[in-house]
């Protein structure tokens, strides 16, 4: 096995570190150092610290996707260090040079470590443990969860924390009454969970948030567990009807939802103008309208659409139509 490991090919890359201190502020180091087939890019970094540069500061520690620790920027993506091999980044940008930055939206501590503070208080926010019957906690009664339950549970409750979600999401930047992507998958691995029972308060906490989400998908694109909170946004969205008291956010979403509806059983189109009309009112839409106009883009606003031929297939499909 020794024999094997030292015939292994080795590959020269360059790593450019993205540095920060509070005396020196930001800049990059440039470390070079071989690698094989099976270097993982926190065996880079320790090998870099312990032989090259002992100041460099990382976080690091499970090394095999399970603590989320090693959250960091490389080659410009939100990955995992410890998921990530070099020679995969060489392969898929066709060059050596590999750059590792921290993850966006934190503050910065030190080099590649962030100030997650702020993570971890909207993820307590939503209350991440189960709130089980008195019944259940005198002894008295079994928390029992069905398959179906489980299998609908086990996806969202992967999340291991690592914020690679909220750093890639640009809805937590310009709306600060948003959870977060991992806010919400967490949220919602006890909302849908039938043991628990503080389901209106979970509700409440999770459902403004949740139709404040832009849809970008891009926690979907860089989830290390494949938790994919952008499904949890959505299905959150579909029980905001149980809300007894909506926010305006609320209220404009569930507005929305039913325009677009409407559009497509009326002519099998998304009707964008008159979805936007209905959503939003007449005077936000002057007020957009003339946004618009400056920029000349009215014309697309203005684009008559027909119905799609044979429209009562459409409506069938959509239970308007036996």
């Amino acid at each position: 096995m020794v024999q094997e490991q030292s015939n292994l090919e080795q590959t020269e890359v360059v790593i450019k570190v993205k540095r920060y201190n509070q005396e020196k502020g930001e800049y990059w180091s440039e470390y070079k150092l071989s690698v094989d087939r099976f270097t993982q890019m926190t065996e880079v970094l320790r090998r870099v610290k312990t032989e090259q540069d002992p100041t460099i500061a990382y976080r690091a520690s499970c090394h095999m996707a399970v603590c989320g620790s090693c959250a960091m920027k490389i080659n410009g993506e939100p990955r995992l260090a410890c998921k990530t091999l070099a020679l995969d980044m060489v392969k898929k940008y066709g060059s050596n040079q590999i750059t590792v930055e921290p993850m966006d939206f934190f503050k910065v501590e030190k080099d590649l470590i962030v100030d997650m503070d702020d993570f971890y208080a909207r993820m307590f926010t939503v209350k991440p443990r189960l709130y089980p019957s008195e019944e259940v906690l005198k002894g008295n009664a079994e928390s029992r969860l069905r398959p179906e339950d489980q299998k609908e549970l086990w996806k969202f409750a992967q999340c291991i924390w690592c914020g690679l979600c909220v750093s890639s999401c640009p809805a937590v930047r310009i709306d600060s009454k948003f959870l977060g992507p991992a806010a919400h998958a967490k949220g919602y691995r006890f909302l849908a969970d039938p043991r628990d029972t503080i389901y209106d308060e979970r509700l409440k906490i999770l459902g403004d948030s949740a139709w404040r989400c832009t849809y970008c998908y891009q926690c979907f694109n860089v989830c290390p567990r494949d938790v994919e909170p952008v499904t949890t946004i959505k299905k959150t969205r579909a029980q905001t009807r149980f809300l007894k008291d909506k926010t305006e956010v609320v209220k404009t979403g569930e507005k929305h939802v039913r325009a677009i509806y409407e559009s497509i059983r009326d002519t099998g189109k998304l009707e964008e103008a008159k979805v936007y009309l209905t959503t939003y009112g007449l005077a936000t839409a002057i007020t957009d309208m003339l946004y618009t106009m400056r920029n000349g883009k009215m014309s697309f606003a203005l684009i008559k659409e027909k119905k799609v031929s044979e429209i009562a297939q459409i409506q069938k499909l959509m239970g308007e139509k036996e």
